[in-house]
């Protein structure tokens, strides 16, 4: 099954950040469920991109987002997000 954005839409993948470790010589206790905060914006692969996009990007350019503004979609077991040309802040250059 493949997924084709319309509507000015990009077909996207986020890309997972490993975390490194810090060490310290503190320790700071914090509750067994405790998060730390994510960043309002998310790094993503692109995928694909709407016909009708006027945002210049290309399969395989990474792409800063905000990250509310990803649509993450469920069909037939598979993940497929999804965000809004007008929610692309930025490109990465290689």
């Amino acid at each position: 099954m493949k997924l084709i954005p319309e509507n000015r839409h990009l077909l996207v993948e986020p890309v997972v950040e490993k975390q490194k470790k810090e060490t310290s010589v503190f320790n700071i206790l914090t509750p067994d469920n405790y998060k730390e905060p994510e960043s309002a914006y998310a790094l993503c692969e692109v995928i694909d991109v709407a016909s009708n996009c006027s945002v210049s990007v290309s399969v395989g350019d990474a792409v800063v987002v905000e990250r509310r503004m990803l649509h993450k979609v469920d069909l037939s077991g598979k993940t497929f997000y999804l965000v809004l040309e007008n929610y692309v802040y930025g490109r990465l250059q290689k």
